[in-house]
């Protein structure tokens, strides 16, 4: 059975089914293991919203967050081939696909955003868990690691520059303020027309090579689900001021060990972004991939697997 078919499979099966209680009962946690041939999908409350969460396989629990313009399926050649060494958890964070869409911006700034994934760590583990974060993604990790540094065994980021060191490219590198250009455009108000015009053209022309023609219907489904492009467009517009990022007065020091995994040919978020990143990372290894691009997960899903397995060994 393909991977595709696999992923139609069990966005068909849908979620858990409804109890049939009239009486709210207290949200169990959801600690058991998940099917390793195909994603298990739930609803789980995390406090303030209700998320999407794919599920697969056995063993300690690694949680997967995914970046714009993706959804839960972001990780998944990655999570498949670590379903037998992992529980996996992949959820559509707030804002895409069939997670909850608060309307406004306040929502989407990057502590609602945080909380968010904290209440979802502790709605799947009772123990600490292995984070793993790309682009957007890892802006609320390398926030959960700041603040919630217990929950976690480690921190695997993928391309995802620290908020510290991104804010700073962005103010003193005219290079990473072109490459960010783009935002310009996202955070607009008619970001949610050009970017749905032409059967989503431009998120499309976005992801690039990344995904094949069967998986771009997948994403295509997910990017015209109600609310979800405007969602997903106030993660910039609630977090950025024109080009510069909006953030917290204090810097994100964090002390957990982390791994950060970089696709060198990036051009939207420039290797300048691991300069000085030992500053704020107490525990840090970096691990370079010369050819690949922002799409890295996509691109060397089975070096990115090895990658996590190794990392979570020395832990």
């Amino acid at each position: 059975m393909t991977p595709f078919a696999v992923l139609l499979i069990a966005l068909q099966t849908g979620c858990a089914a409804e109890t049939g209680n009239d009486m709210p009962s207290p949200p169990a946690l959801w600690t058991q293991d998940c099917p390793t041939e195909q994603p298990e999908l739930r609803m789980v409350d995390v406090g303030e919203v209700t998320l999407q969460v794919a599920c697969m396989g056995s063993g300690p629990t690694l949680v997967m967050l995914h970046g714009f313009p993706e959804y839960w399926y972001g990780g998944w050649e990655v999570a498949r081939r670590l379903a037998s060494d992992f529980r996996v958890l992949l959820p559509d964070q707030r804002g895409y696909n069939l997670s909850d869409k608060p309307s406004g911006l306040d929502p989407y700034r990057l502590q609602p955003l945080t909380d968010d994934i904290v209440g979802l760590i502790g709605a799947v583990s009772e123990e600490p868990v292995l984070l793993m974060a790309h682009d957007w993604g890892g802006a609320i990790g390398w926030q959960v690691a700041a603040q919630h540094g217990d929950l976690l065994r480690g921190l695997v980021i993928a391309n995802a520059p620290h908020p510290d060191v991104f804010a700073r490219e962005l103010a003193e590198n005219p290079d990473q303020q072109s490459a960010s250009s783009y935002v310009l455009l996202l955070t607009s108000d008619n970001a949610e027309k050009t970017l749905s015009a032409n059967d989503f053209g431009v998120l499309s022309y976005m992801m690039g090579d990344a995904l094949s023609d069967e998986e771009l219907l997948l994403y295509k489904e997910a990017w015209g689900q109600p609310g979800a492009l405007t969602g997903m467009l106030n993660w910039y517009r609630a977090n950025f001021d024109g080009l510069s990022l909006v953030l917290g007065d204090q810097p994100a020091v964090v002390d957990v060990p982390t791994r950060v995994l970089w696709g060198m040919q990036d051009t939207a978020l420039l290797p300048g972004n691991l300069v000085g990143l030992e500053n704020y990372v107490a525990d840090l290894e970096v691990e370079e991939f010369p050819e690949a691009s922002h799409w890295l997960l996509h691109e060397r899903p089975e070096e990115v697997a090895a990658s996590v397995r190794a990392f979570a060994a020395g832990l």
